[in-house]
């Protein structure tokens, strides 16, 4: 079609993500605007792709008047950095993990599963109020030094940032947890203060399982709802279970949560997500059974079970509908949440 340039706008992150790789593709100037949200905002002006000040569209004409730099000049190593630090540190949850994951493995940053385990686990969610009071622009300034000076579709980073406000306080952080024998890896918002959480396992194949027994009051407090077949494969498509969280709420129980899957935005509790290798590949989700103790040493990030035969079981069943066409090709080949969860 000819065209100058690209002006990226979507209802939500994960249309805009896939945008975003569809840009890097074209490689044309690009902006993007972010919706009012300030875990993405951030995420995007740190990336270098949307300004912190001023119209998104007026950046965008600018960009293709001057013959500014395209997505793929913008996008490396240090704004990818950048984007983790400020996404994690706005509140941004597991997905934006999965996002930047995406748009990395589609710019070749071969080592961004590595820096996903560093930078997310050690950089803090700012206090929500301090959030609304400095907004997304102050955040970036409070990074400091942790955040590097990038170019971006509207001059460099720090040209445009205020001065830095006083530093926000913790509200909670990433931890990625472990099983040891295993190697199976979670992903864990941690309220600052908690430092393990336990249960007994109620283990459903699908979402919706998972909700009619909540819904049915056959879980009761000191359960642990574990969750598989809603990871890459098991979707298939990366599910995240909101349908599951407004039933813990409408049941009144904050139980914890393990699933391949996505925790919702407005988890309450306790929410191990992104359960690494899925159940549908066979990990450890498919070999957990009802009644198995399972206890998350938040402090060390370790994953500890009392299920004394639990290696020499079989995995169980996560059945999927994807038997035929695009989405049964994806199933075969789909990534793991953290490396994206595209085509391998």
């Amino acid at each position: 079609m000819d065209l100058d340039g690209l002006l990226l706008d979507a209802a939500s992150a994960e249309e805009l993500a896939g945008m975003l790789v569809a840009g890097l593709r074209l490689d044309l100037p690009t902006v993007c605007a972010p919706p009012d949200v300030p875990p993405l905002s951030a995420t995007l002006v740190a990336l270098g792709l949307a300004p912190s000040i001023g119209a998104p569209a007026n950046a965008a004409v600018s960009l293709v008047e001057s013959e500014g730099l395209c997505p793929r000049r913008l996008v490396d190593d240090f704004s990818l950095a950048n984007a983790l630090r400020a996404g994690v540190a706005a509140g941004g949850g597991p997905e934006i993990l999965v996002q930047l994951a995406a748009i990395a493995r589609e710019v070749g940053a071969a080592e961004f599963g590595q820096m996903i385990r560093v930078l997310a686990a050690e950089t803090p969610e700012a206090d929500p109020e301090w959030l609304q009071e400095y907004g997304v622009p102050g955040l970036l300034s409070s990074l400091g030094d942790t955040l590097h000076d990038v170019p971006t579709v509207a001059g460099n980073l720090k040209e445009n940032l205020p001065p830095a406000p006083p530093a926000p306080g913790e509200h909670s952080r990433f931890v990625f947890v472990r099983a040891r024998a295993s190697g199976a890896e979670a992903v864990c918002r941690v309220r600052k203060g908690v430092t393990e959480t336990a249960g007994e396992c109620r283990v459903f194949a699908s979402e919706k399982e998972a909700v009619s027994s909540v819904l049915q009051g056959e879980v009761g407090e000191g359960a642990m709802l574990v969750v598989g077949g809603c990871g890459p494969r098991g979707g298939p498509g990366l599910l995240r279970l909101d349908a599951l969280g407004r039933a813990l709420r409408e049941a009144g129980l904050e139980v914890p949560v393990m699933t391949d899957g996505l925790a919702p935005e407005d988890a309450a509790g306790a929410w191990i997500s992104l359960f690494t290798p899925e159940a549908a590949a066979g990990g450890v989700l498919s070999l957990l059974r009802d009644g198995d103790t399972l206890r998350i040493d938040l402090a060390e990030g370790r994953i500890r079970t009392g299920a004394g035969e639990f290696t020499s079981r079989e995995p169980g069943a996560f059945p999927n509908s994807a038997d035929t066409g695009y989405a049964a090709r994806y199933l075969r080949t789909a990534l793991p949440a953290l490396e994206g969860a595209g085509f391998s």
